[in-house]
């Protein structure tokens, strides 16, 4: 059981309206308009969903509650895939990133700069792979140097078994590399996919037109063997 402390609700409007600390409305837009920057996107998206959380009031009229929102207290922006994230993994993973557009006590929070993370990726992508040939290549140095100077076997063994260690490294960390871009690619690709297929649905709605391509109609062949009902 609850530890909260327990508190009737009080008349706190010129109306008579109920008000409690614990009343609060939840409220889910459909945005549109303009390229927005959203946390964690690569993307500029003009469909996105907006979800509100304000205090509340109720008030009793005609043998009816009425709530009404009022102060709000936090506002998130999300692209089309980053809803349907939320919506679809109640308790599972760490949570979903959202863009946060107002508070309580903040009531314009400053916009996102538009830096797509698949440049990030990009950017390691080159790292590792400058490190790696600047690995081989001071391998490959070392081994000249102790062939052309005659540094003898063991010189040359040791060398040679620092240039194998270097290509032998070449292969993995460049598929990790390789590996993490394509999976930023991926959810690039995912983005954009919900946000076209959001834009298609809203079309149709406004203008009810039908789809574009239906699939064929045909009876299927009879399979060989006694009919079923």
């Amino acid at each position: 059981m609850s530890s909260r402390p327990v508190q009737d609700p009080a008349i706190g409007t010129a109306l008579g309206d109920e008000v409690h600390p614990a009343f609060g409305v939840a409220v889910v837009t459909r945005r549109h308009g303009t390229g927005r920057s959203l946390f964690q996107s690569d993307l500029l998206h003009n469909e996105t969903v907006s979800l509100s959380v304000h205090e509340a009031t109720r008030g009793r009229d005609l043998n009816h509650d009425s709530v009404h929102p009022r102060q709000v207290l936090v506002e998130i922006e999300m692209s089309l895939t980053q809803w349907g994230s939320l919506v679809s993994s109640i308790g599972l993973g760490s949570g979903v990133p959202v863009t946060i557009r107002r508070t309580e006590h903040e009531p314009s929070v400053p916009e996102i700069p538009h830096q797509p993370r698949t440049a990030e990726n990009l950017r390691e992508v080159r790292e590792v792979t400058d490190r790696m040939y600047a690995r081989v290549k001071e391998a490959t140095a070392a081994l000249h140097e102790a062939i052309h100077a005659k540094k003898g076997v063991r010189a040359t063994k040791e060398a040679l078994s620092a240039l194998e260690n270097a290509v032998a490294h070449v292969g993995s960390n460049a598929q990790f590399a390789v590996d993490s871009l394509v999976e930023a690619s991926e959810q690039v690709v995912a983005q954009a996919r919900a946000d076209i297929e959001a834009h298609v649905l809203e079309v149709v709605r406004l203008t009810g037109a039908g789809p574009s391509i239906e699939a064929s109609l045909f009876d299927a062949p009879a399979l060989p063997g006694p009919a079923t009902s």
